[in-house]
């Protein structure tokens, strides 16, 4: 028998150039690429043996046995060392493989050696008999045990597979199957000899893909932008609960600051005392926007705002920005104009709060950058077939469009040079000339990122020295095709006085308790609600208050969601638990300086009747006591 040993010179040929290559111009000096470098020298040393037993085989007559068994032998012993080689490269690629998966893989090699050791006294593998090679009972098991191991080897990759590179992952299994290609091959043929040049092909593969330099600084520089990411999280969580504590600590004293001033506003009759109470009202309210926005980007960029669409009216919206914004305007003596398409729907399906946002946002920016002049509010719808919709509701048979919305101010403008700055974090143009406009400068990026998040755009056209106008264009699905008409008539009528009586109301009789943790908190909360004649009784922490609803039935209880011992969810959960509490259904309300963007939704998804952020507004304070007893 003559065995063919053209593919086994070619794989040494291969192989010799890829060591050289290895150890000079290829070279990196990592683990990986040292244990490639000794799978390819065991290879050429497996091959060089393979050509030589090949020969002594073929002439066997002319080599003594013992030769021919000791040559045979430590060929077998060359191809499980290269195997395992073969192996602890593939795991330098994988970290975190258990150490169970080296164990199993090293014991499989053992076994296979022992066998190979096994033979030399017993021939079970092969044996020679007057110069003539036989196969001996398990001639098979060394292949089967390489299988194994490549099997194994294969679950290993698969199963650690995750966060690495697909390219990777790949190759890794064709180095893995290409050496047992051939020897497949190479047993069915019987004088072909092809393992060697498998395992030459497969390493030239992973040479020019996994072990060149460039790769293997490529895989330095993902593994550290992986750890960077990773720190970066960690530092971003850190951020949003330390601005979640910061939200309940800043709020806290602000609420009683606030309230005791609304309570001097509401009280004094001294003129100069009544100016110096609308200044505190002022700032305080401008330190309230400062860390709203701040609050808000934190959640937004964490991913934690999520949209909550459903069925709305355009024109309640438009209404509270207009009389929001209408004050701020006439207090710095603008004209604040509004105008709307007539014919445009008046129902619409998406975030209600977040179009609220956004309008208010714009507005707030343009009132803020202009001194004088005007600030324009245009609403309008654009019907368009190829608008993708925001959402599903309604009826299907309504077209998709475009809810625009646009703000125009003769304030400052904006250089050409600054426009890549406006939806920044924390960017204020013009830092000189604005230096006395308060403000974070967040309010525009927030938007920006509303929009995004609605597949919306925005857009800026401005004129320094002249004015801006921001148009935001946001897909929309009607709801209510009824026609508003002019709403900017409706708009301008007297609503103060209005306003005022509607939030004044009598309720003798009526009981409500107050929890919080700060005595000046519960004397802001019985201030606010001087005058309705409630019977407001109070607790300082949660475990008072479950004792005092066990004695007591209100008609409302107010509850701070932060408080030492138990917190004012635990509290309410364990009041409305209780079938024999006797408020086991009474609305509960969180009063909270937890007020970061999507914070109501998950309060009322806990089950609380309503949720006010502090400061407490006195109004929304009245209008929620008044609609609950109701």
């Amino acid at each position: 028998m003559y065995y063919n040993i053209s593919f086994d010179i070619a794989a040494i040929l291969v192989l010799t150039v890829i060591a050289v290559g290895m150890k000079t111009v290829l070279y990196t000096d990592t683990r990986g690429h040292k244990l490639m470098l000794i799978y390819v020298i065991s290879v050429i040393v497996s091959a060089n043996i393979d050509i030589i037993t090949a020969y002594t085989i073929c002439y066997g007559h002319m080599v003594p046995d013992p030769l021919n068994l000791i040559l045979n032998t430590l060929y077998q012993y060359t191809t499980v060392f290269s195997v395992a080689v073969a192996m602890r490269t593939i795991l330098s690629y994988f970290p975190g493989a258990s150490k169970t998966s080296v164990i199993i893989n090293r014991t499989l090699l053992y076994i296979q050696a022992g066998f190979v050791t096994l033979n030399i006294f017993t021939g079970i593998m092969f044996r020679f008999r007057d110069g003539y090679y036989a196969h001996g009972p398990v001639y098979f098991a060394a292949y089967i045990i390489s299988l194994a191991v490549v099997l194994h080897m294969l679950f290993v990759v698969l199963k650690n597979r995750s966060g690495m590179p697909g390219l990777m992952i790949r190759i890794i299994i064709l180095f893995l199957f290409l050496p047992t290609v051939f020897t497949v091959i190479q047993m069915i043929a019987g004088n072909i000899l092809l393992i060697a040049f498998g395992e030459a092909f497969s390493a030239l593969i992973m040479l020019f893909a996994l072990e060149t330099p460039d790769y293997r600084k490529l895989m330095k520089t993902m593994k550290e932008l992986e750890a960077a990411r990773e720190e970066a999280n960690i530092a971003n969580n850190a951020k949003s609960d330390f601005l979640a504590s910061m939200s309940h600590e800043i709020r806290t004293p602000i609420n009683g600051i606030l309230g005791m001033n609304t309570m001097i506003l509401r009280d004094s009759d001294d003129p100069q005392i009544i100016e110096y109470a609308e200044n505190i009202r002022i700032a305080g309210n401008g330190l309230l926007s400062i860390i709203n926005d701040i609050l808000d980007l934190s959640k937004i960029e964490s991913g934690a705002v999520k949209l909550q669409p459903s069925d709305y009216e355009l024109s309640s919206i438009l209404n509270d920005c207009y009389q929001i914004n209408r004050t701020r305007a006439a207090e710095k003596g603008l004209e604040f104009i509004f105008e709307n398409d007539p014919d445009m729907p008046s129902g619409y399906y998406g975030d209600e709060v977040r179009i609220r946002q956004i309008i208010n946002n714009l507005l707030s920016n343009g009132i803020k950058y202009t001194e004088e002049g005007s600030v324009l509010l245009k609403a309008g719808y654009i019907e368009d077939d190829t608008t993708k919709s925001a959402g599903t509701s309604g009826d299907e048979d309504d077209k998709p469009g475009i809810l625009k919305i646009s703000v125009t101010d003769t304030g400052i403008g904006i250089k050409e040079e600054d426009f890549d700055l406006l939806f920044k974090s924390f960017s204020r143009l013009d830092e000189i000339k604005n230096r006395h406009i308060e403000g974070s400068g967040l309010g525009l990026m927030i938007t920006n990122q509303l929009v995004s998040m609605m597949n919306g755009t925005i857009d800026v056209k401005s004129e320094y020295g002249k004015g801006s106008t921001f148009t935001v264009m946001i897909p929309q699905k009607v709801t209510d095709r009824a026609k508003p008409g002019d709403l900017a008539a409706r708009f301008k009528e007297p609503v103060n006085s209005a306003a005022k009586a509607a939030d004044i109301f009598s309720a003798p009789g009526k009981k409500v308790l107050i929890v919080d943790d700060m005595k000046m908190n519960i004397l802001v909360f019985r201030g606010l609600l001087k005058g309705t004649e409630l019977t407001i009784d109070s607790a300082l922490s949660g475990v008072e208050a479950i004792r005092m609803t066990e004695k007591t039935r209100y008609d409302i209880i107010f509850m701070d969601h932060l408080m030492p011992e138990m917190d004012g969810v635990e509290a309410f959960h364990r009041i409305h638990d209780d079938k024999d509490n006797p408020n086991n259904d009474t609305p509960v309300v969180v009063l909270t300086a937890n007020a970061i963007v999507g914070m109501r939704d998950s309060y009322l998804e806990e089950g609380f009747a309503e949720y006010i952020s502090k400061p407490i507004d006195q109004k929304k304070l009245l209008s929620v006591t008044k609609q609950l007893l109701s």
